[in-house]
């Protein structure tokens, strides 16, 4: 009877430790079908990476990614890992823009051609406004930094590369320097004397 109860016991215990992954899953179904943070159909990122909520059964969740895989996340990681549900948020995101001119560069006509630039783009909201600021005085330029809110977070990487690609073009038409990083290299030299 002891060795029956030891054995018992310890199937009881294994039995326990892996029901408790399946329980969490299920539980963390329910949680997602009654306050729903996340709904079929939504854009979502999970880690970082861009996808589309394809299905939400009662132990995992299928996500369909931006590169056309489908991944099948457990409900239990779905909520305890950092989801972001851009649907949640009008499906709008704000975006960043750096780069550098060239000291002596008229630092109000960049701010002016670079505005004129966001305004000119639909796609980009006017409310909040664009921001386009000077931030620092870096050893071969001076850096600027733009934020700004784009309509379709689908759309964001389009519309960064269009941005950048319009600056570019502008700020050469215009005569605006953007500087390569540089950086001055001394040689030493020592004259080793031999002694004899």
């Amino acid at each position: 009877l002891d060795k029956i109860t030891i054995i018992l016991g310890a199937l009881g215990v294994g039995i326990g430790l892996g029901l408790q992954g399946l329980v969490n899953n299920l539980v963390s179904g329910l949680i997602i079908a009654f306050e729903k943070p996340v709904n079929v159909g939504d854009l979502i990122e999970v880690n970082g990476k861009p996808g589309t909520m394809k299905s939400i059964g009662f132990r995992s969740s299928v996500v369909t990614m931006s590169d056309g895989a489908s991944l099948i996340i457990p409900n239990g990681d779905l909520l305890s890992q950092h989801l972001v549900n851009w649907t949640m948020g009008k499906n709008i995101k704000r975006l960043s823009v750096s780069f550098g001119v060239a000291y002596g560069s008229d630092l109000a006509r960049v701010k002016q051609l670079v505005n004129q630039i966001l305004e000119a783009d639909q796609r980009i909201l006017d409310n909040p406004s664009p921001l386009v600021v000077a931030n620092e005085f870096a050893p071969s330029s001076i850096n600027f930094e733009i934020l700004f809110w784009v309509k379709l977070f689908t759309e964001s990487h389009v519309i960064k590369s269009e941005v950048i690609t319009k600056i570019d073009e502008c700020f050469k038409a215009e005569g605006i320097v953007i500087p390569m990083p540089q950086q001055e290299l001394h040689i030493h030299s020592f004259n080793k004397t031999k002694q004899t």
